[in-house]
C-alpha cells in the first residue's frame, strides 16, 4: 500500500500491519484507491493545480482537431493563443456559431473562437485558411491511480486533503453520516474552503405566541 492509503487505514482504525478488512493487494484496496482518485480529481478542479499549455498545429481548411494528452485528462481550456498572429481567440460553441450564421462551417480565414467539444476535440472557425499554430492553456486532471506502486498525483500541499476525503467517504458508506460529515468538513479546512460551507448558529426568534429556531 502506498503513503496515503496508510494513512486513510489509520483514520478508520484498521490494523495497517495486518488489515482485516482491506487487504494488502490492489484488488483488495481498490474501494479506498478509488476515493482517493476521486478526491484527487476533485481537488484539481477546485484548485487548478495540475496546469499544461499544450500546442496544434493548424491545417488549412481543417476545424476540427482531437486533443492527445500523454497524462491525466482535460478539465477545461483556460486561454486559446493564435501564435502566428498573435491573437488571443474566444471560446464558443456550436448552437451560438449557428445561432450568428448557420453556413460557418462554410467560411475560411484566421481563426477568431475556439470551440471544445466533448473532453478531447476541439474546433477553430473560421477554418484556417493557412498553416498557424494554437496555444492552449489548460487545467487537466491527473491520471488516476490503478495500483498501490502507481505515482501519487498530488501536490504535498493537498495530501492531507485526499486523505480526508477518502475517510469521509468510508464512513459515509458505512452509513455514518455524523463522521463523515466531520471528515468532509476537515477536508474543506485543509483546502481553505470551508468559506463555501459557513457554519452558521441557530437563533431563535419570537413570532406573537410562537417561537422558530432560524438560521440567519
Amino acid at each position: 500500500m502506498n503513503t496515503l492509503e496508510t494513512y486513510v487505514l489509520q483514520y478508520i482504525g484498521e490494523n495497517t500491519d495486518s488489515p482485516d478488512v482491506f487487504v494488502d493487494t490492489d484488488e483488495g484496496l481498490e474501494p479506498i484507491r478509488e476515493s482517493l482518485n476521486d478526491a484527487i480529481e476533485e481537488i484539481s478542479f477546485l484548485t487548478s493545480s495540475y496546469k499544461k499549455t499544450y500546442q496544434i498545429f493548424l491545417v488549412p481548411d481543417q476545424i476540427f482537431y482531437r486533443i492527445k494528452l500523454k497524462r491525466g485528462e482535460l478539465a477545461w481550456i483556460t486561454d486559446a493563443w493564435l501564435v502566428g498572429h498573435k491573437e488571443r481567440l474566444v471560446q464558443s460553441d456550436v448552437l451560438s456559431l449557428t445561432s450568428k450564421n448557420p453556413r460557418w462551417l462554410n467560411h475560411s480565414g484566421n481563426p477568431y473562437y475556439y470551440v471544445p467539444i466533448g473532453s478531447n476535440i476541439i474546433g477553430f472557425v473560421p477554418a484556417p485558411s493557412g498553416e498557424d499554430m494554437v496555444e492552449l492553456n489548460m487545467v487537466i486532471t491527473p491520471e488516476r491511480m490503478q495500483t498501490s506502486t502507481d505515482r501519487i498525483r498530488v501536490r504535498e500541499a493537498f495530501k492531507w486533503a485526499a486523505v480526508y476525503y477518502a475517510v469521509g467517504e468510508f464512513f459515509a458508506s458505512r452509513g455514518n453520516a455524523g463522521e463523515a460529515l466531520t471528515w468532509h468538513q476537515k477536508y474543506l479546512e485543509e483546502l481553505g474552503l470551508m468559506n463555501l460551507y459557513p457554519k452558521y448558529q441557530e437563533k431563535n426568534y419570537q413570532f406573537g405566541n410562537k417561537s422558530q429556531n432560524v438560521i440567519p
